[in-house]
């Protein structure tokens, strides 16, 4: 890359680049003089040197007019000026118009499943719903600290003496296939969702997309719907 192209990713014209090469490799020169040395036609020469005046790279004087750059050390520091305020007004402006990210999916594993489910619990103030093939005690000493409406399905659902629960059929043979593991699904004031597997190896994926809320909504409503129809 030569000093041309490098001007030029400082946000100089062709022009205007070569028209500073010119005068800095030469010195002191008239417009026809920085045209010939350059190769920039005639009728364009003043205005790519006014431009070049504007940016404060170039000085003017005399008649017939003459131009000079300033010293190298000076136009760097200008360019340079120029990039830090550009990276600065950068940094100011783009968050602005930056899209919201959302953190779609989160996953917890180990003693943080528990802690979150009670982090989410306890932040609930609307409604909780869940879906679980049994609800094991330490999930349960959770679940009975809900200061919200509370609607469970599960194999042993009416554990929870505060919630609306409702249990499949044979929940015993079902309760006692499912003892040893809690597979489930939670919805957290339409706000975010939780689905759990408490099978030895205890671990969580949370999610505050829309998209999925509304999808787990249509797994779970139709089973709610279903289990009040009984």
């Amino acid at each position: 890359m030569g000093l041309v192209d490098v001007l030029k990713s400082f946000g100089l014209s062709d022009y205007e680049a070569k028209a500073l090469v010119a005068l800095l490799s030469k010195g002191t020169l008239t417009a026809k003089e920085v045209s010939e040395l350059s190769g920039i036609p005639r009728t364009s020469v003043y205005d790519v040197m006014d431009s070049l005046l504007s940016k404060g790279l170039v000085e003017s004087f005399g008649k017939p007019r003459k131009f000079k750059a300033l010293s190298a050390r000076d136009v760097i520091f200008a360019l340079s000026r120029r990039v830090n305020e550009n990276i600065e007004y950068l940094k100011r402006e783009l968050p602005k118009i930056e899209a919201e990210e959302v953190d779609i999916i989160r996953v917890y594993r180990g003693e943080m499943v528990l802690e979150k489910i009670r982090e989410f619990v306890e932040d609930a103030r609307k409604e909780i719903v869940g879906v679980l093939s049994y609800i094991p005690d330490s999930v349960a000493e959770i679940l009975r600290k809900a200061k919200c409406k509370l609607i469970l399905i599960s194999s042993n659902a009416s554990i929870i003496e505060t919630a609306e629960s409702y249990e499949f059929r044979k929940k015993e043979e079902v309760a006692k296939s499912f003892k040893n593991f809690c597979h489930g699904l939670f919805i957290f004031d339409n706000e975010k969702t939780m689905s759990i597997f408490l099978d030895g190896t205890q671990i969580a994926i949370v999610s505050e997309s829309s998209a999925v809320i509304e999808f787990s909504k249509m797994v779970i409503i139709p089973v709610i719907n279903f289990m009040k129809s009984e």
